[in-house]
C-alpha cells in the first residue's frame, strides 16, 4: 500500500507554496495538526487559535495568517489528501478505459474505494483522513461538495458521473430522483467503513481488524450490492404519491 503523502516535498507540490521553506513548513504541520483535530472532535469543536498553537506556532493567528479562514483550512487538507488519491484513482480509470472495462459497475466502485483507502493506516501507523471527511465533507462550499470545481476531484467526478448512468441504464432504471441519493448512500457507506478501520487501527484494536485484502473486497462486495439494488415497488409507489402531492 503506497503511504499517504507526508513529506514536505509532496507537500510544497500540493499546497503550490510560495515563499520561505518555513513557511510552507508552518502551514504543512497546521494542516497535519488541523486534520487530526477535526477528525477526533468535529470541525466546530476546534479553533484556528488552537490549531496554530498545537502545531508549535508562537503567532496565535499563524493558522489565520496562513489560511484566512476554517472553510479555507478544510479545503486545504482536502486538497493535501486528495490530490495523491485522485492521481491513483484517474490512473485507475485510464487503465480501465484501455481494457474496455471503465463503465463496468464493479470496476467503478473498485476506482473509488482503493485510493481512498490508501490513506487508511496499518497497526502501529494511524491515520486521521477519513475521519476528518466525514466530519468535514459537510461544510457548505468546499471543494469536496463540488466535485466539478477542482481538478483534484476529477477522478471521483468521472466515477460519480458513470455510476449516475448505469443506474439510469437497463430495463429497470433507477427513478432519476433517486440518483443522487443512491451515490449519497453509497459514498457513506464507504466512508463510514473505512472511517471505522482507521478508529481501530488508531486504538490498538489490531484483533478486531480483518486483513485489509479481505476487508477491500468484501467492501467492494457490499458497497457493488448497494450501488446495484433495484427500486422496490414500495419505493417507487412512495415516489409516485410524492410526485402527486409536489405537483
Amino acid at each position: 500500500m503506497s503511504e499517504p503523502p507526508t513529506n514536505l516535498d509532496t507537500a510544497l507540490d500540493s499546497l503550490d507554496a510560495v515563499g520561505s521553506g518555513r513557511g510552507a513548513a508552518a502551514r504543512l504541520g497546521m494542516i497535519e495538526v488541523a486534520e487530526r483535530l477535526f477528525a477526533e472532535r468535529g470541525v466546530n469543536g476546534v479553533s484556528l487559535r488552537e490549531i496554530g498553537t498545537q502545531a508549535g506556532q508562537r503567532n496565535t493567528a499563524a493558522a489565520r495568517y496562513h489560511f484566512g479562514s476554517k472553510e479555507a483550512l478544510v479545503d486545504a487538507i482536502f486538497r493535501y489528501r486528495m490530490e495523491p488519491i485522485n492521481n491513483r484513482r484517474l490512473a485507475f480509470l485510464d487503465e480501465l478505459d484501455r481494457d474496455g472495462r471503465g463503465h463496468d459497475l464493479r470496476e467503478l466502485v473498485e476506482a473509488y474505494i482503493y485510493p481512498l483507502a490508501e490513506t487508511v493506516g496499518d497497526p502501529g501507523r494511524p491515520t486521521w483522513y477519513l475521519r476528518f471527511s466525514m466530519n468535514a465533507g459537510l461544510l457548505e462550499g468546499i471543494a469536496a461538495t463540488d466535485l466539478g470545481r477542482e481538478a483534484w476531484t476529477r477522478g471521483v467526478h468521472v466515477v460519480r458521473t458513470r455510476l449516475a448512468a448505469l443506474f439510469t441504464a437497463g430495463p429497470d432504471p433507477l427513478p432519476a430522483e433517486l440518483v443522487d441519493e443512491r451515490w449519497s448512500r453509497l459514498a457513506g457507506y464507504v466512508a463510514h467503513a473505512l472511517a471505522n478501520r482507521e478508529t481501530l487501527i488508531q486504538y490498538g484494536r489490531a484483533t478486531t481488524l480483518t486483513d485489509r485484502q479481505v476487508f477491500l473486497s468484501d467492501l467492494t462486495d457490499t458497497a457493488v450490492a448497494l450501488a446495484a439494488a433495484p427500486s422496490s415497488a414500495e419505493t417507487r409507489a412512495a415516489l409516485h404519491r410524492h410526485r402527486r402531492t409536489a405537483s
